[in-house]
């Protein structure tokens, strides 16, 4: 049904990854974060570390390579690629190359 390829899901991403968030400018590392990826379509960021941490959540679907991402609060919709080989989730969003490390 094409309802259900428009909430298509990768198993490869659900899970929890850490990185550093690079500005979108000049790619400059900015802060620490994690991302989250449920298996009913919540991803979940969460920017800088202990009470500085801000979480902001969104919806995710996948099509192809593309991640597509909504989130909550303000349902503004992003695009970007991603592709995930071993333990290394890599998305290019606004000519920005992030790369996230699986947590055991």
């Amino acid at each position: 049904m094409a309802c259900n390829s428009q909430m298509q899901q990768d198993a490869k991403l659900i899970g929890k990854w850490k990185g550093l968030l690079k500005e979108t400018g000049t790619g400059d590392p900015v802060e620490k974060i994690i991302l989250e990826f449920t298996e009913d379509g919540k991803f979940i960021q969460y920017l800088g570390e202990n009470k500085m941490q801000n979480k902001i959540e969104f919806t995710y679907r996948v099509r192809n390579n593309k991640l597509v991402t909504v989130e909550n609060e303000t349902k503004d919709e992003t695009e970007g690629t991603y592709s995930v080989k071993n333990d290394t989730l890599t998305i290019l969003y606004e000519g920005v190359e992030n790369r996230y490390v699986k947590f055991k």
